[in-house]
């Protein structure tokens, strides 16, 4: 698992001899199924799961993680478990952006607790990046986001996207393959009979929702602010374009939110009051929006925040 460009299907690839025509070198998404390959390694039958990312270009989270959980609990209602989970990261990324930190909370929550023994944490590219500054950024990865992951058994790995390193990584899994354990999504659907809304995962994308709504509105303020000192063009077109950006993430969520018919939290729709108010105010100047909405009940769907039959304002 990982996110989308971080090598996993080229890992895949470069570990069994077999070219994978989902093997992407641009910023699209390649696997948009999951997908299994057998192997045998030190004398072992093995088979390597592929999943697409949730950042796929394709498929919204929602729809990944629904194939991700159907493959779970049909493999788990066959009794097998998981000798390990890798999940992939390219140590090329200078910095832990909104996309790749998302990818890795959906990850850990999907595992849980239990199954943090089992992960391998593999990084990639480290032929695009100069040894010094990758091991720097790894330092700060095992400090920041991995250090709970770590703390809880996961181990590290420095993948040289070589057949030798491909396979030097296998060797390592199949060493430890004599304890295999259940991830907390497989209980949760299967044992405890869940929904997956119900889960952890699932509300790790009410989370999100209520992260995104925060990321917007600050955003949006700032906007509001620059505007105001007439700041140079390119700093409101920077500004501009970050909240397009988030608009489009936070729409995409809530629309997933929608589907999973998630509960919105009573903060979550007050974000969103704040987000619609201060959108008013900067096309209709300095209005106090509480006449306008004082008299009226508003609804949040995916096209926008309804009010009664009169007013629907896209967010």
């Amino acid at each position: 698992m990982g996110p989308t460009g971080s090598g996993k299907s080229s890992f895949i690839s470069m570990a069994t001899g077999y070219v994978n025509d989902g093997v992407g070198h641009m910023l699209t998404s390649c696997t948009s199924e999951i997908r299994t390959t057998k192997c045998k390694v030190m004398g072992a039958n093995m088979v390597l799961v592929d999943t697409p990312g949730f950042d796929h270009t394709n498929k919204s989270d929602l729809e990944t993680l629904c194939l991700i959980s159907k493959w779970l609990k049909e493999t788990y209602r066959r009794k097998i478990l998981l000798s390990a989970v890798l999940y992939f990261h390219r140590i090329t990324d200078n910095r832990m952006l909104r996309t790749p930190l998302h990818s890795l909370r959906v990850f850990e929550t999907c595992c849980g607790d239990d199954a943090m023994a089992q992960v391998v944490l593999v990084t990639t590219m480290w032929d695009e990046v100069e040894h010094s500054a990758g091991t720097e950024r790894l330092e700060e990865l095992q400090s920041t986001h991995w250090k709970g992951m770590i703390q809880r058994g996961s181990t590290i790995f420095h993948y040289q996207n070589t057949p030798e390193s491909a396979k030097r990584l296998l060797e390592e899994v199949v060493e430890k393959s004599s304890e295999r354990r259940r991830v907390l999504l497989q209980k949760e659907i299967s044992d405890l009979k869940k929904e997956l809304r119900e889960t952890a995962v699932g509300q790790e994308l009410s989370s999100r929702l209520e992260q995104l709504a925060e990321q917007r509105l600050q955003t949006l303020q700032r906007l509001r602010e620059e505007a105001r000192k007439s700041a140079d063009d390119r700093t409101i077109e920077e500004l501009r374009k970050e909240y397009s950006e988030l608009k489009a993430q936070l729409n995409e969520t809530l629309n997933q939110a929608h589907s999973f018919r998630l509960p919105l939290k009573k903060r979550v729709l007050r974000l969103f009051m704040r987000i619609y108010q201060d959108t008013f105010k900067m096309i209709t100047g300095s209005v106090d929006t509480r006449e306008h909405l004082s008299d009226v009940r508003c609804k949040l769907t995916p096209q926008g925040l309804t009010y009664g039959t009169r007013l629907t304002i896209t967010l």
